[in-house]
């Protein structure tokens, strides 16, 4: 395989700037209304889509320290968005479930995620829409 040159990777890292520059909007008008930085908006989106979930299951995924995840589950356990339980069948681990105000915050943050894609999309033609998805599909499968 051809490798890119240095100028691709100029104007891919261009792109990529103003791209995400979107998400980065839409999370942060989320997780303003809610005070949460970076971390903790992807612990709670975490944590909502895997409900009785490990604090070690949330470090991992987000390639944190899990002491850095414990001040995170703690703070948003003080806001009211995520619970800790002792499972029945094992009393020494601690199950993480997002609150009904912790999934209406992630509902606020997809929705956001959403509008920023609609956007994006609206910008090309039908046929330009499907090859942006697959593309970007195959980077987002791709091992680093």
């Amino acid at each position: 395989m051809i490798e890119p040159t240095a100028e691709q990777v100029e104007q891919l890292t261009r792109a990529f700037e103003r791209f995400t520059r979107r998400f980065k909007v839409a999370e942060a008008a989320a997780a303003a209304d809610n005070a949460l930085n970076a971390l903790d908006a992807q612990t709670l989106l975490f944590v909502s889509e895997h409900p009785g979930c490990g604090l070690g299951d949330v470090a991992r995924d987000l390639g944190v320290a899990a002491t850095t995840m414990s001040s995170a589950v703690d703070r948003l356990v003080r806001k009211a968005m995520i619970e800790r339980r002792r499972p029945e069948d094992n009393r020494r681990t601690i199950a993480l479930t997002a609150t009904a105000k912790g999934r209406q915050v992630v509902e606020d943050q997809k929705a956001g995620y959403q509008n920023a894609c609609l956007a994006m999309l609206r910008s090309l033609d039908p046929g330009e829409r499907g090859e942006l998805i697959r593309l970007t599909e195959k980077i987002a499968d791709t091992e680093s």
